[in-house]
C-alpha cells in the first residue's frame, strides 16, 4: 500500500488542467506558456489555502485566527513573489518539462476515483506522518503527544514545499541569478509554515487539538493500486 498526499482541486483548478492538456496533447500553434503559468498559480495558491488558509477558520479564538492571518499573508506573497520571478515568456519546448511534471507526478486519482493535487509520500516520510496522526488518536486526547504530532504537520508541510517547489522548479529553464533565488525564497515559505504551527500547537486545548488533526487527516490517501488521471 502507498501513502500519497493530496487534496481536491477547485473546479477552476481543474478546468485549467484539462484546458492546458488539451492544448499540449493536441500540439496546437499557440504559445504554452501562459497555460502553464496560470496552472502552477493555482496550484500554488490552492495548495496554501488547503495547507493554511482554510486552517485559519478552524481556530475559534479570534485573536489567534487574526495572528494566523497575518502569517499566512507573508507566505502568500513570498509564493507570489517566487512565481512571479520564475514563470516567464518560455519556448513551447521548454514548457514541456515542467507542465508534465505538474501533470504526471503531481496528480493523482484517488480510490473514489477523485483528481486530487499531489505526489507520493516515500515510506520515511509517510511513516513519520502517520505515527504524529496516531498520537492524536489517544483517549483521552490530553495523553497526545503533541510533539510527535507537531513533528508529523512538519514533516508533510517541508515534503509539499520540497515537491511543489524544489523538484518542480528543477523542470524549468533558468539563468543562475533566477535559480539562486530559489533557496531564499523557499525559506522565507518555510519559515512562515513553521511559524505557523509553532504560534498554534502550544495554544490549542484537547478539542483544538482533535479539530487540526481531524482538519489534516483527509490529505493523506492510502491506497493499493494507483493511476496518473
Amino acid at each position: 500500500m502507498t501513502t500519497y498526499f493530496g487534496f481536491l482541486p477547485s473546479q477552476k483548478l481543474s478546468d485549467l488542467i484539462d484546458e492546458a492538456t488539451t492544448i499540449i496533447h493536441d500540439q496546437q500553434d499557440i504559445d504554452y506558456y501562459p497555460y502553464r503559468n496560470n496552472l502552477t498559480q493555482q496550484i500554488a495558491s490552492e495548495l496554501i489555502d488547503n495547507l493554511l488558509v482554510n486552517l485559519v477558520e478552524v481556530i475559534p479564538n479570534a485573536e489567534r485566527k487574526e495572528a494566523m492571518r497575518k502569517i499566512v499573508g507573508t507566505v502568500e506573497r513570498a509564493t507570489e513573489t517566487l512565481l512571479n520571478i520564475l514563470l516567464g515568456k518560455d519556448k513551447n519546448e521548454d514548457i514541456l518539462p515542467s507542465f508534465y511534471f505538474l501533470k504526471q507526478e503531481s496528480m493523482f486519482l484517488d480510490h473514489d476515483d477523485k483528481r486530487r493535487i499531489g505526489f507520493l509520500l516515500d515510506n520515511a516520510t509517510a511513516s513519520a506522518i502517520q505515527k504524529g496522526f496516531a498520537a492524536t488518536e489517544n483517549s483521552p486526547m490530553s495523553d497526545a503527544d503533541k510533539a510527535l504530532f507537531k513533528t508529523a504537520l512538519m514533516v508533510m508541510n517541508e515534503a509539499a514545499l520540497c515537491h511543489f517547489i524544489t523538484k518542480f522548479t528543477e523542470t524549468l529553464k533558468l539563468g543562475m541569478v533566477k535559480r539562486k533565488s530559489i533557496p531564499v525564497a523557499k525559506a522565507a515559505i518555510d519559515k512562515g509554515m513553521a511559524l505557523a504551527l509553532n504560534k498554534l500547537l502550544p495554544q490549542l486545548p484537547d478539542d483544538g487539538l482533535a479539530r487540526l488533526a481531524n482538519f489534516y487527516r483527509p490529505y493523506l490517501t492510502h491506497i493499493e493500486t494507483i493511476h496518473i488521471d
